[in-house]
């Protein structure tokens, strides 16, 4: 996930109430793990953040764990294709405080801070003075306070959009194009998910954690390497049905049936809203209404190799101001680990229609922005990799977010246990940190330990 770009300023008595909520998530266990008693057996669905946090915290309790998994490798929604190649989570959210950085030190990762203060922008071709970079954040910050203001005003059903429309009205002509830009970069890109589409409520929920935002030059997924595996790990095995109920549960599978007495399922959001796996019995109550409620957006990336530098080597990243809005962001990586290349991004409805174009289409349409912005000269990538997470059939999406409809609260009940044996765990079940690998992370410890406190 992005970054805000600036941090946010919610009314008190919100923080208040995400406070609250928080404070009754999943309940952790005092002092030491107690020894599991022999035979117990937990399968854990889904192989991303939260189902390998889940299977460590059990596995170091002595649980035998079940690890199911439909991709053909572990990761799920972090997805490091090559070193330093990170196609899914790319940064580590404020290291203070953060359970990733543990994680990162115990496999010996360096961690580079990421300066979202070193950003260029660029309109037709020409870098943007200062001055005019600095009223960009102005207006922003306007932006901000605004819908702030309008949120504190709504219902729950109310659109973000809304806001950015009555924000627009009080803008002179000259500054309405670049509100576009603005409200794209700042929040499309933050969210994966278009205003119209975004809670105006509850848009900017979740509590940041202090310290730099740090990228893993190595690649993300060689943080796993501090978590215990499984004792039995199946890839390339979609559950098709999980049978539930006070005996145990039982995973149905295209190639056999899997038993545990207990499961973590930690299935992403976007393909619970899918009907999978299938649930007997059916969930009902508060977790079906917070999968109907919650938002699953898209935030979607190119990752372009080139022969040389062709770009500006200091900047952490720069954004394109275009009406067209793509490919509005880059992250330059010479700065982060020397090499030449750069990520673009889109996000939202526009992702969502770039990913039924070919790749060489896509990867034509990237080089015409940069040839846009540094001119015709710009070099042809040496390679090219790209994302499609709206249509991924096992994420159905980049990260959650909260929609018109839905509050923090939807997060917590899709958190709370469906019974003794049964729970959901992910980053759309975090209240303070949801959309972040750290919140996933917390969120299937958190499932883990409540199963350790009630189970054995």
């Amino acid at each position: 996930m992005k970054p805000r770009l600036s941090p946010p300023a919610s009314p008190l008595e919100r923080r208040a109430f995400l406070k609250t909520l928080a404070a009754g998530t999943l309940p952790l266990v005092g002092g030491g793990l107690r020894a599991a008693v022999r035979g117990t057996r937990v399968a854990v669905v889904g192989a991303g953040m939260a189902g390998l946090a889940a299977v460590d915290r059990l596995s170091r309790a002595g649980v035998k764990t079940l690890l199911v998994e439909a991709r053909d490798r572990i990761g799920g929604r972090v997805w490091t294709a090559a070193p330093g190649v990170d196609l899914g989570a790319s940064w580590i959210h404020g290291p203070v405080g953060n359970p990733l950085v543990a994680l990162a030190d115990a496999v010996g990762a360096r961690r580079v801070p990421f300066q979202w203060d070193r950003y260029e922008f660029y309109e037709g071709g020409e870098s943007l003075p200062a001055a005019e970079a600095r009223e960009i954040d102005r207006i922003y910050e306007r932006l901000h306070r605004h819908a702030l203001r309008e949120g504190r005003r709504a219902g729950n059903g109310a659109r973000l959009s809304s806001a950015v429309a009555s924000f627009r009205r009080e803008l002179p002509a000259s500054q309405r194009d670049l509100l576009g830009h603005i409200v794209n970069s700042y929040w499309t890109h933050e969210f994966a998910a278009d205003p119209e589409r975004l809670s105006l409520g509850w848009y900017d929920e979740g509590a940041s954690l202090r310290g730099t935002d740090q990228l893993v030059p190595s690649g993300y997924a060689g943080l796993f390497g501090a978590l215990r595996e499984a004792d039995e790990i199946h890839l390339s095995r979609p559950v098709r049905t999980i049978r539930h109920g006070s005996g145990g549960v039982v995973l149905e599978t295209d190639s056999g049936n899997l038993s545990a007495d207990a499961a973590v399922v930690t299935v992403p959001l976007g393909v619970l809203k899918q009907g999978t796996p299938a649930f007997d019995p059916p969930l009902g109550g508060v977790h079906a209404l917070a999968i109907q409620r919650l938002g699953m957006g898209t935030l979607n990336k190119i990752h372009l190799q080139f022969p040389r530098v062709a770009w500006p080597r200091t900047p952490h990243a720069f954004g394109r101001i275009d009406r067209s809005r793509l490919w509005a962001e880059w992250v330059n990586f010479v700065p982060i680990n020397g090499q030449p290349a750069l990520m673009g991004f889109n996000a939202g409805h526009l992702a969502e229609s770039l990913e039924q174009k070919s790749d060489a289409a896509i990867i034509a349409s990237a080089m015409e922005a940069l040839r846009e912005t540094f001119g015709k000269s710009f070099p042809s990538p040496l390679e090219a990799q790209v994302t499609r997470w709206h249509s991924d059939p096992w994420s159905r999406g980049s990260y959650s977010s909260l929609a018109p409809g839905s509050t923090p609260r939807d997060r917590r009940n899709l958190a709370a246990p469906v019974h003794g044996r049964l729970l959901l765990a992910g980053e759309a079940c975090s209240v303070e940190s949801p959309a972040m690998v750290h919140g996933a992370y917390r969120s299937g410890v958190a499932a883990a330990d409540y199963l350790l406190a009630t189970l054995l």
